[in-house]
This record gives structure tokens, C-alpha cells and sequence, in this order.
């Protein structure tokens, strides 16, 4: 069975609750920040290797080490959580199963980062989860994680939660700047990138929940421990949404590296095609990507076994696996 690091407590009652999630170590990963200088943090997850989980796969130590830091200016951590690519639904389930973990993991981040203010962009068809998220929050900050003076530690943060209008083009990070700064959400030219020109004109960091939330794990067990899982520079754990003609869809938590052909016919994961049909074609991320035919979806062009990692499926993003069996497509 596969290593859980992000829904090692999914079948736990309550675990969306701050005391039940509390009592199964929640947090500790801010109290092992707060020991450690934004620097150390940063170079936590540098080690870790972990790589955003937004589709582009861009190493998320690198993008919060270009983020600038003049004197007297304040700085944003923005979670990405606008998941509107058809297919995909591994964000919605870990805010709506473990609010915590994300809230967790933005404070950890905010802390590396330097930012007093957080936000949540949510879709606006996720609209129930704002509800779930805004009650985690007011959670956090009765146990003293939000505020000033988080746990007497000197360092302050506030966060927040805002609903987009269900904007696809939101999801790219500049348009979902702009959305949020109250405007109509069209994509920036770049450069200025965000990290140095963001929300309000100021550096800001644009994380996707998966990746923000994969900073608890990263901290609890040390960025090096981290990166001994996966393959090559595809380290640790990956969410996947599935779905389409397969017998178990879901959310699956793999390390990544695991071959497409386990993953879609194992029992610990899809349990194989629907009704035992033949597989047909995977879309290996979304309605956006190409869709591969079964030969090219379970083997690469030289015929060694496709794998789940950012490498194999280069030409894709990593966010679901949609599959079709051989009546679909007639």
C-alpha cells in the first residue's frame, strides 16, 4: 500500500473539526516553523523538492525564494483554489475533508514567506466550502493559530476567504489577482511577476491547495525524508482525481512514480475498467490536455511502463486521470 502523507487521517470521525484534528498532531508543523527562521523554512522545502500541484509543476521552493522583499512593503500568500479544469476535484475534497491541513499549511507558508495576510480564492461553484473553510478559520483563531501574536511566537496573520464567479480563466494566477482586487479577472502581462508586482502592487506567492497543504507533511518529517519519496525529481505524494469508465472513481493519494497500468486496474486504487471493458484512451489531467490512446496511456513510445510523475507525463498536467473504455469513442 502506497505511503499517505496528506489523507493519512481521512477515515478518522471529525478529523474537519479543529479538536479532533488537534489531538491527531494538527499544527505541530507551525510549532516546528516557529522554532526555525523563514529562511530555514523556505530551505525545508527546497530540499523536499516538492513541485506545485497546480498542473505547471514549477519547484515551489524556487518560486517562494524569488520573492521580493523591499523594505516596509507587506507581502500576500494567495491559495489557488479556483479548480475549474473539468475532471478535477482533489482540491474541493481535501477543503471539504481537511480544511485544517490547508489552514495549517497557509499559516507554515505565510510564516516562510513574511506575509501577515492570507488569502483563499475559492470558485464560486464551491460555494458550500466557504462555508466549511470560514468555520475552520474561526476555529483557528479562537485556538490562537490566526491573529497577533500566533501562540506568543511575535509572529501575526490574518486570513481570509474569498468566492470568485466561477471564472475559468481564474484559475491562472494574474486574472485571479485581479479578480480579487475587485477588477475583472483577465490574465496580466508578465514580467512584473507576482512575486515582485502581486496583489495590490505588492510581492505575493500564488499556491495551489495541494501544494500548500503538502508543507505540513514536508515540515513534520523534514524536507530530506520528503524527497526519498517518489521518483526522481517527482517527489512524495500526489492527489489524483478519478473518473470516467473505471470501477472505484475517487481521490487517490499515490507516490508519485507509481505506473498508470497499477494505478487504473489495482484494487488499491480504480479497481480496473467498468463492467471489465476494454480500456480505450486516459485524459492524464483534464479536459485541457491530449487525450492518449490505452497503448500510450499504460506504455511510452519505447514501450517501458508509463508512470505517474511529472517527467513521464511531461506533456501534460498532473491533476486527474480520466478514463474511456472501448464503447465511448464508437
Amino acid at each position: 500500500m502506497g505511503k499517505k502523507l496528506l489523507l493519512q487521517n481521512d477515515k478518522i470521525p471529525g478529523i474537519d473539526t479543529y479538536e479532533v484534528y488537534r489531538q491527531h498532531g494538527g499544527y505541530s508543523s507551525v510549532e516546528k516553523a516557529f522554532k526555525m527562521t523563514s529562511d530555514e523554512v523556505v530551505e525545508e522545502v527546497k530540499k523536499s523538492g516538492l513541485r506545485g500541484r497546480g498542473g505547471a509543476g514549477f519547484p515551489t521552493g524556487m518560486k517562494w525564494s524569488f520573492l521580493a522583499k523591499p523594505e516596509g512593503v507587506p507581502r500576500y500568500l494567495v491559495c489557488n483554489a479556483d479548480e475549474s479544469e473539468p475532471g478535477t476535484f482533489k482540491d474541493r475534497y481535501l477543503m471539504q475533508r481537511h480544511p485544517h491541513l490547508l489552514i495549517e499549511g497557509m499559516i507554515a507558508a505565510s510564516y516562510a514567506l513574511g506575509a501577515n495576510t492570507a488569502y483563499i480564492y475559492i470558485r464560486g461553484e464551491y460555494f458550500y466550502i466557504v462555508n466549511i473553510l470560514e468555520k475552520a478559520i474561526e476555529e483557528a483563531y479562537t485556538a490562537g493559530w490566526l491573529g497577533d501574536n500566533i501562540q506568543g511566537s511575535g509572529y501575526s496573520l490574518n486570513m481570509y476567504v474569498h468566492p470568485g464567479a466561477g471564472a475559468y480563466i481564474c484559475g491562472e494566477e494574474t486574472a485571479l489577482l485581479e479578480s480579487l482586487e475587485g477588477k475583472r479577472g483577465n490574465p496580466r502581462i508578465k514580467p512584473p511577476f507576482p512575486a515582485v508586482k502581486g496583489l495590490y502592487a505588492c510581492p505575493t506567492v500564488v499556491n495551489n491547495v495541494e501544494t500548500i497543504a503538502a508543507v505540513v507533511p514536508i515540515l513534520n518529517m523534514g524536507g530530506d525524508e520528503y524527497a526519498k519519496i517518489g521518483i526522481g525529481k517527482s517527489t512524495g505524494t500526489k492527489l489524483i482525481s478519478a473518473s470516467g469508465h473505471i470501477k472505484k472513481p475517487g481521490v487517490y493519494e499515490i507516490e508519485l512514480g507509481l505506473p498508470v497500468e497499477e494505478f487504473i486496474y489495482s484494487e488499491e486504487y480504480c479497481g480496473g475498467i467498468l463492467n471489465d471493458k476494454k480500456l480505450k484512451a486516459v485524459v492524464p489531467g483534464g479536459s485541457s490536455v491530449p487525450i492518449l490512446p490505452a497503448e500510450l496511456s499504460l506504455k511510452t513510445p519505447t514501450g517501458e511502463p508509463r508512470l505517474m510523475s511529472y517527467e513521464s507525463l511531461s506533456e501534460v498536467a498532473l491533476l486527474a486521470v480520466v478514463c474511456w473504455d472501448q464503447a465511448a469513442l464508437l
